[in-house]
């Protein structure tokens, strides 16, 4: 009686270990690696990273300037934004063209998101305002969480008096 027991048993820890490494490859098949992990610039990337766009909103665009299509949900609204520099804020080694890769390939290339106040600020911009536009970029989803939105030449300076 003792040996059908212990045969019962052998079968059914036999049968459990079986089951767990079945049931636990399809993780490790998805599973990633650390070293294969996005960078924050890879066009999958879900990490954000800090960027700062200058240039003119609206404008009539000359001849080899690099125009870029910003879109605000919020507002169901896009805006040409012609573009004069873009640059990582936080790691200088991330280059225009690593903050630009996605430019062309979507209907909107930056859709912006953040505080009303700071969309706003773009949506009311008259044609042809100067534009400098911070936030935390995501390269997967294409969004820009707006941290600041300054009109170039206007920032610090007080409203005239009446």
């Amino acid at each position: 009686m003792r040996n059908i027991s212990s045969s019962r048993f052998s079968r059914f820890v036999i049968l459990s270990a079986f089951s767990l490494l079945v049931l636990s490859c399809p993780s490790l098949v998805w599973a990633q690696a650390v070293g294969g992990m996005d960078s924050s610039t890879s066009d999958n990337s879900r990490t954000p990273f800090r960027i700062k766009l200058s240039g003119f909103l609206n404008t009539e665009p000359q001849e080899g300037s690099k125009v870029l299509k910003l879109g605000i949900t919020d507002f169901q609204e896009t805006y040409q934004f012609e573009l004069i520099a873009a640059e990582s804020i936080d790691d200088k080694q991330v280059g225009e063209g690593a903050i630009l890769q996605q430019v062309g390939k979507f209907a909107v290339d930056f859709d912006l998101t953040g505080s009303r106040d700071l969309l706003s600020k773009v949506g009311q911009a008259d044609p042809g305002t100067p534009l400098t536009i911070v936030g935390f970029f995501t390269q997967r989803n294409r969004k820009l969480q707006l941290e600041s939105v300054d009109v170039v030449g206007l920032a610090g300076q007080s409203a005239p008096k009446e």
